[in-house]
């Protein structure tokens, strides 16, 4: 299998630009993988991944300068061994999560591939966990999945899907490379719905002062419930699973947010988050770098019904999800100067300009580490800027995982992830009618930060009457 080297397009460079501008930037994005079994040691899952790690190329890829320019370059010393750790802790569960929570502030060499994989264990006899990282520079979020499916994906390589010659038209996705051509085929409509929302994006999102400073360290929740909840939802609303998430994700802030803490800009103002958008062609299945832009949805923060604000979610992303849009946003990643992209990412640095989040991910195949299967996967993002948090949203095995990276000074504000697994469950119970159940084995196993607590009598990974935001603290399921 080959892979596509080209130079960083504005979005590797800008996250290249902003980490050396700001030293205590940690832009990683990756995944928590918990694994039943005893673990073999780091021997096995070096040589798992040696063997696995042509079925995606562009892990051999690190950034270099050549002739004053930045380039990818394939490292002609790679050795996946070499991206191999081992973390032994003890003391069960509570050092597993503080041995994640290091993780995330943990820079990665850039002398290299930046990328890594740390087997977690000593923390139970049958239990042992990989946390796997990469620079957001060199991978996106299904980036991030192709790498998890390529190196631990039960059954044969997946191998990427040819290119489609252009058509005279401009519609296809190979060949014709001219950034012009491709602006001169967007629809006029589509150009002008991009134009309105970089306007609209110069108002500020509803934000809060908490009284306090920001520590820039982080910490990870997550929590879990059935896919079968949010897509029941979802189909009887008209909506789909991402826009379920995202409905309770409003609702969760709504609960978790103290009194005290004075709304920013004022009261009234829309919560919105930066929707990720795929711009990946199929024969960029295994390029190195980013193909993803984000578009500012709006998330209803103040409907009165949370199946309302189900439909509501489902409006706004439906224009998102359209391939004129995304014929804009990849138009504007090909064509732009990377300075005037750099000041849109520094601009979302803000707290004020949306929410960080990766929309709903979906891994296609079951994982596993030899013969050992993958229970779990918690997604991983970073915060930059005064950022209080970021969400990410991934579907695995019958369960959605939400994780919330945020930042330690709110460690006493209460659990984000319980409200929304709790927020998932109203709505689904609203809109379904479905009475309280015994605990649903799809969702029983407890996520790998171990922050969401014990499964509850209602069947999701989460606490107990979670609808009080002060309920139950972060560390106190430590």
């Amino acid at each position: 299998m080959t892979t596509t080297v080209p130079s960083p397009n504005a979005v590797d460079g800008c996250f290249l630009s902003y980490e050396r501008d700001e030293p205590r930037f940690r832009p990683y994005v990756g995944a928590v993988l918990e694994v039943t079994g005893s673990c073999p040691g780091p021997g096995p899952v070096r040589e798992q991944i040696a063997g696995r790690v042509d079925r995606m190329p562009g892990l051999a890829c690190k950034v270099t300068r050549r002739g004053g320019r930045t380039v990818w370059e394939l490292d002609p010393g790679f050795d996946p061994r070499r991206h191999v750790h081992e973390i032994r802790v003890e003391d069960g569960r509570p050092s597993l999560i503080r041995a994640v929570d290091a993780l995330l502030g943990e820079p990665i060499s850039a002398g290299a591939p930046r990328w890594g994989v740390w087997v977690i264990h000593g923390y139970s006899p049958d239990r042992y966990a990989l946390f796997y990282r990469a620079h957001h520079a060199a991978q996106d979020g299904q980036a991030v999945l192709d790498a998890l499916t390529a190196l631990f994906g039960v059954g044969p390589a997946v191998p990427p899907r040819q290119a489609v010659a252009d058509t005279p038209g401009g519609l296809g996705t190979g060949g014709n490379r001219d950034p012009l051509a491709w602006v001169r085929n967007i629809p006029a409509r589509a150009i002008a719905q991009n134009a309105a929302d970089t306007v609209r994006g110069l108002r500020s999102t509803l934000t809060w002062a908490p009284h306090r400073p920001l520590t820039g360290r982080t910490r990870l929740l997550s929590a879990a419930v059935p896919v079968s909840w949010p897509r029941d939802v979802a189909k009887a609303l008209g909506a789909t699973p991402n826009d379920v998430c995202l409905a309770a994700l409003a609702e969760a802030v709504r609960d978790w947010v103290p009194a005290e803490w004075r709304a920013r800009p004022g009261p009234g103002r829309e919560l919105h988050v930066g929707l990720p958008v795929s711009l990946r062609r199929p024969e960029e299945r295994f390029a190195v770098g980013n193909r993803v832009s984000a578009v500012r949805v709006p998330l209803s923060y103040w409907a009165k019904s949370p199946a309302g604000r189900v439909v509501a979610v489902a409006r706004a992303t439906r224009r998102v999800r359209t391939e004129g849009m995304r014929r804009v946003l990849r138009a504007q990643l090909e064509c732009l100067p990377e300075w005037l992209v750099y000041r849109f990412v520094r601009q979302s640095c803000a707290a004020n300009s949306a929410v960080d989040t990766s929309g709903l991910l979906r891994v296609p195949r079951r994982l596993a580490v030899g013969a050992d299967p993958v229970e779990a996967v918690v997604p991983t993002l970073f915060l930059h800027g005064d950022h209080l948090f970021a969400v990410s949203f991934l579907s695995y095995q019958g369960q959605v995982q939400v994780s919330f990276t945020v930042d330690r000074a709110l460690d006493d504000v209460g659990d984000l992830a319980a409200l929304w697994a709790d927020a998932v469950e109203r709505l689904w119970r609203e809109v379904t009618g479905s009475p309280v159940d015994p605990v649903d084995p799809v969702a029983a196993p407890v996520s790998p930060s171990g922050h969401a607590g014990p499964v509850s009598p209602s069947g999701h990974a989460g606490h107990a009457g979670a609808r009080d935001p002060h309920a139950s603290r972060p560390g106190e399921n430590s």
